[in-house]
């Protein structure tokens, strides 16, 4: 589920990496009729920022932690949602990529109306799988401008790409600052994600023999963590993670 780069960034980058190198060159060019040793040392590392710009990847805003996708631009509250800043006092939200990789996918997802109101750690959406549901908490307060159709039509959208086009819903909030502290704090996410990770190791599959079974080759999680520890009490696990049990 890796980040993927739109075509308008895209164009932009290269814009970017061309207007670089033409500095980086006019540098050498400089330097070789008046100070070749300092038009050289301008000119290439000028020139090598470039090759940021024409691979976006290399400075895409996602990083992998403990096996998990954590972007740096998004606040996580300790039930496994996101909220992210958008402008004009709107804040998108959805569910992390822990959250994804503990369910593994449902069969729907249910979101509140535009026009309501959602609290911070109270009743954000429900989703079902396995005729059985599962609540998520609200990362923020704020009333609800917008809803994800596209994640209502097709769940598995959330699941792909949560930190995009899986957003669930975008609340008005003029005020985050007393929400802020029931956030995990920036500086601690990484140590977060590394303890949920050590948690799931700990933690056998009711089914005799079958090892730790909750990791691929290469180690990384299965998909449907919550399932592969105990297939009948699944949901129960998912909600002890989402502060919901």
């Amino acid at each position: 589920m890796e980040g993927k780069v739109s075509i308008p960034d895209r164009i932009a980058g290269i814009i970017v990496a061309t207007a670089l190198i033409v500095v980086g060159l006019g540098f050498i060019v400089l330097g070789v009729s008046f100070l070749p040793v300092i038009g050289i040392l301008l000119g290439i590392p000028v020139m090598a920022l470039s090759g940021y710009f024409l691979f976006p990847k290399a400075i895409m805003l996602h990083n992998h932690v403990a096996g998990f996708l954590v972007p740096k631009d998004v606040m996580f509250h300790p039930g496994h949602a996101w909220a992210r800043m958008e402008g004009n006092d709107i804040v998108a939200i959805g569910m992390d990529d822990f959250a994804t990789k503990l369910l593994g996918s449902v069969d729907s997802i249910s979101l509140p109306k535009p026009g309501s109101k959602v609290k911070q750690g109270s009743f954000g959406w429900q989703m079902k799988s396995e005729s059985r549901a599962i609540h998520m908490l609200s990362p923020i307060e704020g009333e609800v401008v917008a809803i994800n159709e596209e994640v209502i039509d097709s769940p598995a959208l959330a699941f792909e790409d949560p930190y995009g086009k899986g957003w669930l819903l975008k609340v008005r909030n003029s005020n985050l600052t007393p929400n802020l502290k029931n956030m995990v704090p920036p500086g601690m996410i990484g140590k977060w994600f590394e303890n949920i990770r050590e948690t799931l190791a700990g933690m056998q599959p009711a089914t005799a023999g079958s090892g730790t079974g909750l990791f691929q080759d290469g180690g990384e999680f299965v998909s449907g963590i919550a399932k592969a520890i105990d297939p009948q009490r699944w949901d129960d696990i998912a909600r002890e993670f989402f502060l919901t049990k």
